[in-house]
């Protein structure tokens, strides 16, 4: 874990360096945030930014930067709750800066009718015209309309704005085709895109000219499959690309449409085009559509569960689309749970491997539709191996979500490694009691002890150490000292123990126990571990005020060391505990 007072402390110093103020810190701030890391880079803005009444003009500068990242990220009710914070005797400037992000956080968040609210009240102000955000508002009360499907409205208001404006920014003219596309005008948009060479207006007059027919299906899905194929296209363009293979194919075979939109929801990133953000839900109605296509071509009847799975299963190598077609469509409609469950399962066998672009695609289906609203709602057989993709991308809060009231032991899986997973993401999650209970039972069953088995079950025992379930942990790690164990194991375990004791403050305990893991093979070992113990033992005597006896373990430690650095630090030791004598 990085450690934000080294950050802050490394900003600090670049400032002094260079002479600088704010500007190279937020630099700073600006790469630790685009390298992925927001949060972070909140917790550093939070303990660095001066105080408003301080220096206001250096305050702007971080919270502007703050306000920025948040909208980067798309933590809207954050921004919305910063901005509802801020002082009353601030810029006007710089309120109509946050105004801006305002109206844009209910506008991503759906709420239109506030954000305009928000927009009219600049936008009557008597030197709202003079404002540099002018424009900008004026076009965010366009995509208000827009969202609330008020299309005239919102043309209306963009004749309006090219009356008050001469602007042709691709922005702005993206917006414009947008409008006139919902409206009904494609010739028009075509026009207003034509002298544009960015993908953005390639692929939205292109889907003009379809509405137009000036393209047929046919060539529009051979541009779309041809394109999607270079290497070079980005990813942005690539789901653009294949929402726009999804509207050649809403006129083409069912597969096709599962096709298009596999492939979109297989991309990271959605289209930054509203026009080509589609909904997932939309792929759960082609697999429906597919599948009732082949069932009837096969003579299946609906209810006829053990059929469709297989002629699932026949298909699943040969034409995986179809095979998933058909397993969802049994994880929507069968009555019989366990035929979903068997369906879930078909479903994720159709997948040669879940690399990252499957796993987009699964994400998408199962953890971003209305078709599954809640986890409890997602089939167990696709469950257990949606928590497993969330851990291997470390993503513990959707393992956490997933891992909810799934109790019983999956399919091809032990019930030790079951429960282990299961305490891990908890605890992990936060939910600590629950982690703990599960943990409880898992080492209660635990009698025939062997060294790979325990060590993972240490894993976990670390994780409530880590969480400061010091006493938990003592507890579990004394159960798993009445089995049979390895000696370094037992040596280990004792080791963990002192240190739990220690975590609690309780330094006797944990200098004895120390004690005992350093001399398990031997009174007199003076091994790698056993200096390490007996030096924790020293330390901890130190803390609970046994001067003397820390003393002693440090000068036997200093007799066997040859390292100069670890002498240094033994000397060192040594000398702290003369001073602390002295001063006593």
């Amino acid at each position: 874990m990085v450690n934000i007072k080294i950050l802050l402390l490394i900003t600090a110093g670049i400032g002094m360096a260079f002479t600088a103020v704010a500007d190279e810190r937020l630099d700073l701030l600006k790469n630790i945030s685009a390298a992925g890391a927001p949060e972070l880079t909140i917790k550093m803005l939070d303990q660095a930014q001066p105080k408003v009444d301080a220096d206001l003009y250096e305050w702007i500068l971080w919270e502007q930067e703050r306000l920025a990242i948040l909208a980067h990220w798309k933590q809207w009710d954050m921004l919305l709750v910063r901005i509802e914070g801020l002082p009353d005797d601030i810029p006007q400037q710089f309120k109509q800066q946050a105004a801006t992000y305002q109206a844009r956080a209910f506008l991503e968040l759906g709420q239109t009718v506030t954000a305009r609210k928000i927009l009219r009240q600049q936008l009557w102000q008597t030197v709202a015209s003079e404002a540099p955000q002018y424009e900008t508002w004026r076009r965010q009360i366009i995509e208000s309309y827009i969202e609330d499907g008020r299309i005239e409205d919102a043309r209306v208001a963009m004749l309006r704005f090219d009356q008050d404006f001469d602007s042709t920014d691709l922005a702005w003219l993206l917006l414009r085709a947008r409008v006139l596309i919902e409206s009904g005008r494609h010739e028009q948009a075509i026009l207003v895109l034509r002298d544009q060479k960015a993908w953005q207006a390639r692929l939205t007059s292109m889907l003009a000219s379809f509405r137009l027919k000036q393209i047929d299906q046919g060539e529009l899905w051979a541009q779309v499959r041809k394109r999607s194929e270079e290497e070079t296209v980005e990813a942005q363009e690539r789901a653009s690309l294949w929402a726009l293979g999804y509207f050649a194919a809403e006129k083409m075979a069912p597969v096709d449409r599962v096709v298009a939109l596999e492939s979109l929801f297989r991309s990271e990133v959605e289209s930054p085009l509203q026009l080509f953000q589609l909904p997932v839900d939309l792929l759960w109605q082609a697999y429906l559509q597919y599948a009732e296509l082949v069932g009837n071509r096969s003579e299946l009847l609906l209810g006829a569960d053990e059929k469709w799975l297989e002629l699932a299963a026949r298909t699943s190598k040969e034409t995986p689309v179809k095979a998933r077609s058909l397993y969802a469509m049994l994880m929507l409609k069968s009555v019989d749970s366990e035929v979903a469950n068997r369906a879930a399962t078909g479903y994720m066998g159709t997948f040669a491997e879940i690399d990252e672009a499957e796993h987009h695609l699964l994400q998408n289906l199962f953890n971003h539709s209305g078709t599954f609203p809640s986890a409890r709602d997602i089939p167990a057989g696709i469950r257990y191996q949606l928590v497993d993709l969330a851990l291997r991308s470390a993503d513990i809060e959707e393992a956490t979500r997933l891992m909810s009231g799934l109790n019983t032991v999956p399919a091809g899986t032990s019930r030790f490694d079951w429960q282990l997973r299961q305490s891990r993401v908890l605890i992990l999650g936060g939910r600590y009691e629950e982690g703990n209970q599960v943990l409880q039972s898992l080492i209660g069953e635990y009698r025939e002890a062997d060294t790979e088995s325990t060590d993972r079950i240490l894993q976990v025992l670390f994780d409530l150490q880590t969480v400061n379930l010091y006493a938990e942990s003592i507890a579990h790690f004394n159960q798993l000292l009445l089995l049979e164990l390895d000696p370094g194991q037992r040596r280990e375990i004792l080791f963990w123990i002192a240190d739990s004791y220690r975590g609690l403050e309780k330094f006797e305990q944990a200098a004895l126990l120390y004690l005992q893991s350093a001399m398990l093979p031997s009174p007199d070992a003076m091994d790698p571990w056993a200096q390490t113990a007996r030096f924790n033992a020293a330390e901890s005597l130190q803390e609970s005020g046994l001067i003397d006896d820390a003393r002693r373990i440090y000068e036997e430690l200093l007799s066997v060391t040859q390292d100069v650095a670890r002498r240094s630090v033994l000397n060192h030791k040594i000398q702290q505990l003369w001073l602390t004598q002295a001063a006593q």
